[in-house]
């Protein structure tokens, strides 16, 4: 009997063991890809493009870090800058050319992280600097600085989500900055998308009997709020709701979403692990919530656009709504618009969709506005 718990006690230290030096060798692996290098642009045969672009700049605007991945095939291409959502999210360029929806071929593509957000983030960053008008100058400084870099007269700009309210203001602040503007998940009045967004989220959970998100709903009770405080508190709360049952046409599993955070070069090994532990929101998300979700409505705001403006907008989407959305469309006076439904998608609907996207980007590009 003895010998039999040596083995068995024997069999345990060298799981024990190799559990260890598993570890140790996948952290030895994440320790080399998190080296916060620019992974390069190549060709199908591993070589370098000769007139690509991949860098990585962290620079400090206006008075606070920000992060600026450029990426393209040919530097001779425009200029895109692109604005993510959130508020508070931050970039993953990994993802765009996992999805593909990167538009790197047709692009030199700047994906800006903003500042409080992802690892442009900084513990000597106040609070008070977090704002939708720094974040504004933030982006005429930076749009300014790329046309210089890459000798261009304008460059196109892309928000997404909220990204959105912060490139129409960029453009009513400096429309002679800017082609175009592509606006992907279009925000339009913050108020009545989040009434609407709260009866979509309370009817699905009802008619699921998921008795839990009824009552996380009902506690928060339904929008609008009587303050930001209020809303800064409950909308997170929906959210969390919504994303079970709104539309979501993204292939990738759990699995390829770590391989993308893990094995990407252009981040720390720790801000890798803080973006798993603590997730994607940062120190701004909250902050910019009460700003911008309790009474903007760019219908009254940002009605008349210098620019051609093109919305892309998911059919099932419920995050910005997509009818609220079609009503901004509507409203505005610009030298040119297009409106572009993707039908049966959801929120990320140039991710869900990329082939369509690309080939849309393209068309516009080709009539030279």
């Amino acid at each position: 009997m003895k010998r039999i718990f040596k083995q068995i006690g024997r069999i345990i230290l060298y799981l024990i063991a190799g559990i260890v030096a598993v570890t140790l060798v996948l952290l030895l692996v994440i320790k080399i890809y998190s080296s916060e290098d620019p992974e390069p642009i190549v060709d199908n045969n591993g070589n370098d493009l000769p007139n690509s672009i991949a860098i990585i700049k962290d620079t400090i605007i206006n008075g606070a870090s920000q992060r600026l991945t450029i990426r393209g095939n040919d530097t001779s291409n425009p200029v895109l800058l692109r604005i993510h959502g959130g508020p508070g999210e931050f970039h993953m360029p990994q993802f765009y050319k996992f999805t593909g929806n990167d538009l790197e071929d047709l692009f030199t593509v700047c994906y800006w992280d903003q500042r409080g957000a992802g690892p442009a983030y900084s513990e000597s960053l106040s609070k008070s600097s977090i704002t939708l008008t720094d974040i504004v100058k933030d982006g005429r400084d930076i749009s300014k600085y790329l046309i210089k870099k890459f000798g261009k007269e304008k460059i196109y700009l892309e928000g997404n989500s909220w990204g959105t309210v912060v490139g129409a203001f960029m453009v009513k602040e400096n429309p002679e900055l800017f082609r175009a503007y592509f606006g992907v998940g279009q925000m339009s009045n913050s108020i009545e998308n989040e009434i609407l967004s709260y009866d979509f989220a309370l009817n699905e959970s009802t008619k699921n009997n998921d008795t839990v998100s009824v009552q996380k709903l009902n506690k928060i009770g339904a929008p609008p709020y009587t303050s930001r405080e209020e809303a800064t508190n409950a909308v997170p709360i929906q959210r969390s709701v919504l994303v079970k049952y709104a539309t979501n046409n993204l292939h990738f599993s759990n699995s390829d979403l770590m391989k993308l955070i893990l094995l990407y070069d252009g981040w720390s090994m720790g801000f890798k692990w803080k973006t798993i532990t603590q997730g994607q929101y940062g120190i701004s998300a909250p902050i910019l919530w009460k700003e911008t979700m309790t009474d903007l409505n760019l219908i009254d705001e940002v009605s008349e656009w210098p620019i051609p403006v093109y919305i892309f907008q998911g059919s099932e989407d419920h995050f910005t709504e997509t009818s609220l959305a079609k009503t901004y469309f509507d409203s505005i006076k610009a030298p040119t618009k297009e409106f572009y439904l993707f039908e049966g998608n959801g929120h990320m609907a140039s991710a869900e969709n990329p082939k369509k996207y690309h080939e849309l980007i393209k068309q516009i590009l080709e009539k030279k506005e």
